[in-house]
């Protein structure tokens, strides 16, 4: 396989990789999460206020903080990435198209020059291509990254309302026996439920950390993309210089051989000159057999 060959395949395991999600571990397994969700304006803690215990809502403030940092356009995450794949696909289809007519405009061409040309523009397709396959590898990696991060933000969502349903809980239970120990359940149970909320916290921290280590994990595919890319491109670009130098040797061994043929005109110039000038010389020279002008003094004039 030529490396152009190589290249293209790394480029199409790699954008596999990113489809299929092997860059999420299995603490957002799954992220069959729409993307839609990504925009979702929640308000977890609003039940705290509703059932009457603002106080405590502001105790608590920072669980939905995480919350808000995940929230997104899921518009403008769909719109990118629809772009870049489309791009990529019309990117590929030339190159497809490119590959088919070679073989047809050179199955009459023979020797290692054909060779050459036919071997030169397998790699160039191979390049084209593996340019879409990167655009198309970049669209998917968009459309995960938002959807995994909608798995995050509906995953820290469930754990808030879970805290916040403890907290209502027991709230609830401190009111109700507030009168009978003249409020000192209440005062007993604010740090309770703080404490509560403290927890949550540090499962939505955990949450937050496989996020970022996916992220890690998806950054690192690709980099390997773009330096696919990279690759490319550098290697269109030596080809094409190839094909260049190549075409100018040609053409200056053609310019070689028209200066000669100018230079040095077929003898055939010489002898038409010659017998033009035939009846003066015979004149000059009776009963003699004329002189010949030498190749070389004619090549001299």
């Amino acid at each position: 396989m030529t490396d152009s060959g190589q290249l293209l395949a790394d480029l199409k395991t790699t954008t596999k990789a990113v489809e299929n999600h092997d860059w999420v571990s299995a603490g957002l397994g799954g992220a069959t999460t729409a993307l839609d969700l990504l925009g979702a304006s929640q308000d977890p803690l609003a039940a705290l206020t509703s059932a009457g215990f603002g106080m405590i809502t502001e105790l608590v403030r920072f669980l939905e903080e995480p919350l808000k940092q995940l929230q997104g356009n899921p518009d403008s995450v769909s719109s990118h990435s629809q772009g870049m794949e489309g791009g990529g696909q019309q990117v590929s289809s030339v190159a497809d198209d490119y590959r088919q007519s070679t073989g047809p405009e050179t199955s009459e061409w023979s020797g290692s020059s054909a060779s050459s040309y036919r071997d030169n523009s397998s790699q160039h397709a191979d390049c084209v291509e593996a340019v879409g396959q990167a655009g198309i590898a970049m669209a998917k990696a968009a459309t995960g990254a938002g959807k995994v991060v909608a798995k995050a933000q509906q995953e820290v969502g469930g754990l808030i309302s879970e805290a916040v349903g403890q907290i209502i809980q027991l709230m609830t239970q401190a009111f109700a026996a507030a009168q009978a120990t003249f409020g000192a359940s209440i005062a007993a149970a604010i740090p309770q439920a703080v404490a509560i909320a403290t927890q949550y916290g540090g499962q939505i921290a955990q949450k937050l950390g496989v996020l970022l280590s996916d992220s890690d994990n998806l950054l690192q595919l690709i980099t390997s993309v773009t330096q696919g890319l990279e690759a490319a491109t550098q290697l269109m670009t030596k080809l094409s210089e190839a094909s260049k130098s190549s075409s100018g040797e040609d053409s200056s061994s053609s310019d070689s051989s028209s200066q000669a043929s100018s230079r040095y005109p077929a003898s055939s110039q010489y002898a038409d000159s010659s017998d033009s000038d035939s009846d003066s010389a015979d004149s000059q020279y009776p009963s003699q057999s004329r002189p010949r002008t030498p190749v070389s003094t004619a090549q001299q004039s």
